[in-house]
């Protein structure tokens, strides 16, 4: 029998697993199962690691990843940021909403700031199961970094006032973020997740994307790739529009949210790249064990009898909150599911 990463391999080269694999996105969740202060998961390396390994082995999934936060690039390059008991920390303070005062980036000594807590956090995670676990790291994507250090409004007014201008400023995003991806990947991490949800078609047409977005992702994932590791791009809200873009970045999997038809991004992919979904966050939340059941089901039926190409997942962040039945649930269901093999 295969063990988890090598589940997660079989599904990420497109072959019918020998069941489900599941990977649950457990961020600031694991906080409820370790009993580790939000703020210290986000600052010290040890704790996250400690927190994501002691969810890991509770719930039984099959792979780990840092946790999902969407402030520290942008703090690490002169955001302010507020951070919160039991949820998220947000950006208070942008540090260049003015274009004209845009500087040329430069990242500080990573070991400088928080970042290298991810950077361990990554290190300690594959020293420790990365042979029998995936593990996965994320990274904000360049076009929301330009948002969270101009602020989400003017970038988008920059936008319609002077899109090179625009341009320029996110590419030098994607510039400052390369030395950030290169130490996790040095850390060992077996897949770059990329962050960007204000390419979403929820919040921009997919022109943006197209533009803004596209190019430096591309950028992201070949820098992994070069590595040997894998990419996977993650935008919240309905993507619908853009799956065949996302796909078309070079993307190994694509991260979608509870909005998208499983069995649509399947068609549409049409096995350029494996898919990550979609139980409903809101549903780990307030539903019952059978409704999750349901749920987790329906996604691996519309991933097809194959299951080839289909990871299981969440559509988003657990919310820390969330029942522990429930994501039991989750877990216990995709992996009671063999996929039919392919007929000789």
């Amino acid at each position: 029998m295969r063990n988890s990463r090598e589940l997660v391999l079989q599904s990420l080269r497109h072959e019918p697993p020998d069941r489900t694999p599941v990977i649950p996105l457990a961020g600031l969740f694991t906080t409820t199962v370790s009993g580790i202060p939000v703020n210290k998961l986000l600052r010290d390396a040890d704790a996250q690691t400690r927190s994501q390994l002691a969810s890991l082995r509770q719930f039984g999934y099959d792979g780990v990843v840092t946790i999902m936060d969407l402030t520290a690039e942008a703090e690490a390059l002169g955001a302010t940021v507020k951070y919160q008991e039991t949820a998220f920390p947000y950006i208070t303070k942008h540090p260049y909403p003015v274009a004209a005062d845009f500087p040329d980036l430069e990242l500080p000594e990573i070991r400088k700031t928080r970042l290298s807590v991810f950077v361990e956090t990554t290190r300690s995670l594959v020293k420790q199961v990365g042979k029998t676990h995936f593990v996965g790291s994320y990274v904000i994507g360049p076009f929301t970094l330009a948002g969270q250090l101009m602020g989400v409004d003017p970038l988008f007014e920059l936008i319609t006032d002077d899109p090179d201008r625009a341009l320029s400023i996110v590419n030098s995003c994607e510039n400052v973020l390369e030395p950030y991806v290169e130490r996790l990947l040095e850390a060992g991490t077996h897949s770059v997740i990329i962050l960007e949800p204000t390419a979403s078609s929820s919040v921009v047409p997919p022109d943006f994307f197209v533009r803004y977005s596209v190019p430096n992702v591309k950028k992201l994932i070949s820098l992994a790739r070069a590595q040997g590791a894998g990419s996977t791009l993650h935008i919240c809200g309905n993507t619908t529009k853009i799956i065949g873009l996302m796909c078309d970045t070079g993307a190994d999997a694509l991260s979608l949210d509870s909005k998208i038809s499983i069995e649509a991004a399947m068609k549409t992919v049409n096995q350029r790249c494996t898919i990550i979904g979609n139980v409903d966050t809101t549903l780990m939340l307030t539903g019952t064990v059978d409704e999750i059941v349901t749920a987790t089901e329906q996604c691996i039926q519309a991933a097809g009898p194959s299951g080839a190409g289909f990871i299981a997942s969440t559509g988003c962040d657990l919310p820390v909150e969330t029942p522990f039945d429930n994501v039991r649930a989750l877990v216990d269901t995709a992996k009671g599911h063999k996929p039919a093999k392919r007929s000789l």
